[in-house]
């Protein structure tokens, strides 16, 4: 089962090591406990992963957390905040279907590389979005994004989140700059993903992206999930949440560059130190 899901040369101990990282990692965001380190699981998995498994086999962990987080904040929600954010990122959801359903037409390896460019350069994005989160919480504060915003956003947040799942830093500075306080602003973003994941669900069906192979290989991962969890609990503690995000930001962008640029940056540091 496992052959489908690990790209060529790729050793079975490489893949299980990244994707088991990347799982766990979302267990850490999840817990409360470096709440950025979730951007890092796609890119992660993607360098040893073909494309469309990856984004199939997150959906449904996603929602897992999703539906785990809600379940905690189910009061703490701003339905207007959601309805402005949430309704357009339908039209992007649409979008992204409409990528995935022509790359699976045309066979994914036509569509593979500009998906993983895409995905390169999102982790990027994401990464500085970590070294700069706190600037960028701050730009927005006061100044709050109206309707037609709304609608830009959730148009990008939706397409992003189908292709790349990497709809954070655009939702959390549209709801940030509503200015809900704390407690509104965590259940509101949790309640906006929750929904935007599970509208995608059907569209990954229907284009062939999830199927019971796909929730049978994310069985195996549930466990981690837990795992993630109980470490960032554990982490709040004892690591510097700056210094792993940092360390996160640093990884991150390491494997945006891999996907951009189609180069492996570990493999050719090692060369470099050999010689």
């Amino acid at each position: 089962m496992l052959a489908a899901y690990i790209l060529p040369g790729v050793s079975p101990a490489l893949f299980r090591l990244f994707v088991s990282a990347a799982v766990i990692i979302q267990g850490v965001s999840k817990s409360g406990f470096a709440g950025g380190a979730g951007v890092l699981s796609l890119p992660l998995m993607m360098l040893v992963m073909p494309v469309d498994k990856v984004a199939a086999t997150l959906l449904p962990l996603l929602i897992l957390l999703d539906l785990n987080a809600i379940y905690h904040h189910r009061h703490n929600k701003d339905w207007t905040v959601i309805r402005q954010i949430y309704v357009p990122s339908i039209v992007g959801i649409l979008l992204g279907a409409l990528v995935w359903w022509q790359a699976g037409q045309a066979g994914i390896e036509s569509y593979g590389g500009y998906i993983k460019r895409f995905v390169g350069v999102m982790a990027i994005l994401l990464a500085l979005y970590i070294l700069a989160r706190e600037v960028s919480l701050q730009w927005v504060r006061g100044k709050k994004a109206g309707p037609c915003i709304g609608w830009v956003a959730g148009i990008f947040a939706g397409f992003s989140s189908t292709i790349a799942h990497a709809a954070g830093p655009v939702v959390s500075l549209f709801v940030f700059s509503q200015d809900l306080g704390k407690t509104l602003f965590v259940g509101t973003v949790a309640w906006t993903f929750t929904l935007i994941n599970l509208t995608k669900l059907p569209f990954y069906v229907a284009v062939d992206l999830i199927d019971l192979s796909v929730l049978r290989f994310d069985l195996f991962l549930v466990p981690l999930i837990p795992a993630g969890s109980w470490l960032g609990k554990w982490m709040h503690y004892r690591i510097s949440e700056s210094l792993f995000n940092r360390v996160i930001m640093a990884l991150t962008l390491l494997a945006g560059i891999q996907l951009l640029f189609d180069v492996n940056l570990v493999k050719m540091l090692l060369e470099t130190m050999v010689r």
